[in-house]
């Protein structure tokens, strides 16, 4: 007999808890983090030293979104925004929890 969706459900979240607790322990990056750094690389490298393929990459960026259901007008305009802060010098955001005691 199969369990409750009720009791899957509880279970799934619980092992989800003890996954993300194992890999911050471990201090392995997500997904999302190595992203949020690739980005965060990308968008300085291009300001620090203009050029037509950052143009290129916005547009073929913004047609990946596009793919995945978003609007073109509104990708564009994140992407715009995100350019902006780090333009007027805004880091990517740091992860106070993983400096290690003692670390600069």
């Amino acid at each position: 007999m199969r369990r409750p969706i009720t009791q899957r459900r509880a279970e799934q979240a619980e092992q989800q808890r003890a996954y993300r607790l194992q890999q911050t322990a471990l201090r392995k990056p997500s997904r999302d983090d190595v992203a949020r750094v690739a980005l965060h690389l990308m968008i300085t490298e291009a300001l620090r030293t203009p050029d037509a393929k950052f143009g290129s990459w916005c547009d073929h960026f913004v047609l990946l979104l596009e793919a995945q259901g978003f609007d073109r007008d509104a990708a564009y305009r994140r992407i715009d925004q995100l350019v902006e802060r780090y333009a007027d010098g805004w880091l990517a955001q740091r992860k106070p929890h993983l400096a290690r005691p003692g670390a600069g």
